[in-house]
């Protein structure tokens, strides 16, 4: 509820700030959309002690998904703001050679994303957008060898903040319903390790540098625009929602 709440307040702010700008001979119009989206990719730790440790190999692609929502408005037909909801989850795949044996495992994740994004869409369809993502780790797990779905999670930070980026085209653009594909990269600046802890012990007990992430994902995202508002020739304001 206080995301919903904190969601609607936005939407006030920026049509308060619009409502007091005046178009051309014209007018202007804006739009409110929503959209459903998903995606799938891959995921990689960044450690560079963990990089080095003998016998250890961090796997280069490892799966991850997002599934979830969009609610955005978008100014005339360019610039936009987009906030997300997305649930999902994350794998790093490892190999350990040991004596001559290379055992698997990998360190699972599930998530919640949250992200607020600046959209540019080019006149043809084509768009960039840059903004946070807020990443809440609702489990960790750890795998390998005997130990099959250990509980790590105290072992990672509960909030991440990393800095997400995409571009895309939409090969449907219809009047009111838009479908976008496109590539999305995000990487965390901190140590998603919580201090003191020690989750690559097993491989390295003496791991000093931090451990950063980067997820890259193909999305699928169907869009619909559900109203819009803005200042007819008369000076009036309002939002009309279609039915």
């Amino acid at each position: 509820m206080k995301k919903i709440l904190l969601l609607i307040a936005l939407t006030l702010c920026v049509l308060q700030g619009f409502s007091q700008h005046r178009g051309g001979r014209g007018g202007y119009v804006n739009w409110m959309t929503i959209a459903v989206k998903g995606g799938a990719g891959t995921f990689m730790m960044l450690n560079q002690d963990l990089k080095n440790t003998e016998g250890f190999t961090l796997e280069q692609f490892s799966p991850s998904f997002c599934f979830g929502g969009r609610y955005g408005i978008v100014f005339g037909n360019y610039v936009g703001i987009s906030f997300e909801y997305l649930g999902g989850g994350f794998k790093q795949n490892f190999n350990y050679k040991e004596a001559d044996v290379t055992n698997k495992g990998n360190y699972k994740f599930g998530c919640t994303d949250m992200l607020a994004l600046l959209r540019y869409t080019g006149e043809y369809g084509f768009y960039a957008e840059v903004g946070p993502k807020f990443t809440s780790i609702k489990k960790a797990e750890y795998t390998y060898d005997d130990a099959s779905g250990l509980d790590i999670k105290p072992m990672f930070k509960d909030k991440l903040v990393s800095i997400a980026f995409g571009m895309g085209f939409m090969p449907y653009n219809g009047d009111r319903v838009q479908v976008s594909l496109g590539a999305r990269a995000s990487y965390g600046f901190k140590n998603m390790v919580e201090d003191e802890q020690q989750p690559f012990a097993a491989f390295n007990n003496n791991i000093t540098t931090e451990t950063k992430q980067l997820n890259v994902q193909i999305l699928l995202e169907v869009n619909y625009f559900f109203a819009k508002f803005g200042t007819a020739n008369c000076g009036r304001h309002g939002i009309e929602f279609f039915k």
